[in-house]
């Protein structure tokens, strides 16, 4: 649970994932309570500190601000001027800003957002392909799946059939 809250919250899905292996085995070492919660705070800003990456952040309300806004609007029409407005700033210097502090202009932000979703959102068989684009904001499924294809190395359809085969 606290690994889901953890990408929820923003972290990088692959990682954090990867670290549960080696969560479990330090959980098997674990004699006692007090040993329990100390370790459970460890993992706790462990994964906080993923989920915030934003100690060097000059603007850190506005990153975050903008940030949870696109998360929690992902999959409706979000544009620059729409963030940009929600955090007090004029469209051109909202870019800059999330330009040098997130290293991402805001549509590739927004884009990235949106495949992690489509991600989750692939490993339902009962969702079609053809609505995955437009559940995650895509208005164009052929943009979506150049996108998806850019970002993951593959298309939907192959990431969909290459997760079947692993089950």
């Amino acid at each position: 649970m606290i690994s889901r809250a953890a990408v929820e919250g923003g972290a990088d899905e692959e990682h954090i994932f990867s670290l549960n292996s080696s969560y479990f085995e330090e959980i098997n070492c674990i004699k006692t309570l007090d040993e329990l919660c100390l370790w459970l705070v460890e993992v706790m800003n462990r994964l906080i500190n993923y989920v915030f990456r934003f100690n060097d952040v000059k603007h850190v309300d506005i990153i975050r601000k903008s940030v949870d806004y696109i998360r929690r609007n992902y999959a409706k029409k979000i544009t620059l001027e729409d963030v940009a407005s929600i955090v007090y700033l004029s469209p051109s210097y909202f870019s800059k800003v999330f330009k040098d502090e997130m290293e991402l202009n805001f549509n590739a932000y927004l884009n990235k957002i949106r495949i992690e979703k489509s991600k989750q959102l692939l490993m339902n068989d009962s969702i079609k392909l053809a609505d995955v684009s437009g559940l995650v904001g895509f208005e164009d499924q052929s943009y979506f799946s150049k996108v998806f294809k850019k970002l993951v190395g593959q298309t939907p359809g192959k990431f969909r059939e290459s997760r079947e085969k692993r089950e």
